[in-house]
């Protein structure tokens, strides 16, 4: 990855290629998440997490590059290009932490709901739909 023998323009291209395969990791997330498959998310964020880290690497290894400091105006492009794609990737992310937050809280609702069925305990839910259990739900109504 960091071989000196690339060049400065070879490493901003294999930076670009990284990033593109983490978008399309963040938009296999989406769909795995929204599927509510377990395998599928787990597999996704291993990925998402090793080319998060290559690209890293490779930021370090380009921000001691003294062609940063004068890009040329092709490399100026590509840079602007996986800035660009870098924000793809935030809001991307920040899409698919919220989608797994509501499949966690539909989960819960789900057990919960399991939970009641299963005569444990009655549940009621509050304003935000967390649930509390209470035995005595209905026992004391007198009229």
């Amino acid at each position: 990855m960091s071989d000196e023998s690339f060049t400065f323009e070879h490493q901003l291209f294999a930076q670009k290629h990284d990033i593109n395969a983490l978008i399309e990791t963040l938009k296999n997330e989406i769909t795995a998440i929204l599927s509510r498959k377990s395998i599928a998310i787990d597999a996704c964020t291993k990925k998402k997490l090793a080319l998060i880290n290559t690209i890293q690497q490779r930021d370090k290894y380009l921000s001691q590059c003294p062609e940063i400091t004068s890009p040329s105006e092709h490399n100026k492009t590509l840079i602007n290009t996986i800035q660009t794609m870098l924000e793809q990737c935030y809001q991307l992310n920040d899409t698919n932490g919220s989608a797994l937050q509501r499949a966690y809280l539909s989960m819960h609702k789900l057990s919960n709901i399991f939970q009641e069925a299963g005569g444990k305990n009655e549940i009621t839910y509050d304003r935000g739909g967390k649930a509390s259990g209470s035995r005595t739900l209905g026992t004391n109504v007198k009229a």
